[in-house]
């Protein structure tokens, strides 16, 4: 009876040690989910303004009415060289906010299609809208023999409006997470692009264009 007795209080002590552990295993899972939980809101709410919409206009750059095709075309050019410009300067205000690395040298816009023939909007007359990939230029990136490869910077994408030479940019940040594992992506506000088509994947769809 005694031996019973003593094997009864041992079992009963195991699974109350049981009990008690399963307890802090579930509260310490509790606590990093409410960890993991306030870790992705800080990073939401942090790329939500990294990436909020910055507007400007160049209104004095606009080509008369009944000016020629060459006038046009020299008009909308100067406006992606004025965007270009007012990105450097955010480029380096966020640097000096240590918000990303610097220093900036330069902006370059090019077609928001990575592709070796496109070409860019301003140079298409019949569209009223100006889409752009820029890059807050760091340094350049120099391969055998001296020749450009590339260039190291951040992304920022431009959304231009021919019609009345406004324009909006917007800093292009990718998904954000911890080793390697992505835990929160922003989609770009539809202004950045002068989107209008439906969200589809990391962007949006192609849609006729409107002024925005």
């Amino acid at each position: 009876m005694l031996g019973g007795t003593a094997a009864a209080v041992v079992l009963a002590g195991v699974v109350a040690f049981a009990v008690v552990a399963l307890g802090q295993r579930s509260d310490n899972e509790q606590r990093q989910a409410r960890g993991n939980a306030a870790l992705v809101a800080d990073l939401r709410a942090k790329l939500t303004r990294i990436q909020a919409p910055h507007r400007g206009a160049a209104r004095a750059l606009k080509p008369p009415a009944g000016a020629g095709g060459s006038r046009i075309l020299a008009a909308r050019a100067a406006l992606v060289t004025a965007v270009e410009r007012r990105i450097t300067a955010d480029a380096r205000a966020r640097a000096a906010a240590h918000e990303l690395d610097g220093p900036i040298a330069r902006t370059e816009c090019g077609p928001i299609l990575q592709s070796k023939d496109a070409i860019p909007d301003d140079r298409v007359l019949s569209k009223r809208i100006g889409r752009y990939d820029c890059v807050a230029i760091k340094r350049a990136i120099v391969g055998v023999g001296g020749a450009h490869v590339a260039d190291l910077g951040h992304a920022f994408v431009a959304a231009l409006n021919f019609d009345t030479f406004t324009y909006t940019w917007c800093r292009n940040t990718p998904a954000q997470g911890e080793r390697g594992v992505a835990l929160v992506f922003v989609r770009l506000d539809r202004a950045c692009l002068a989107a209008t088509g439906k969200a589809l994947g990391t962007g949006y769809a192609a849609a006729p264009d409107t002024a925005p």
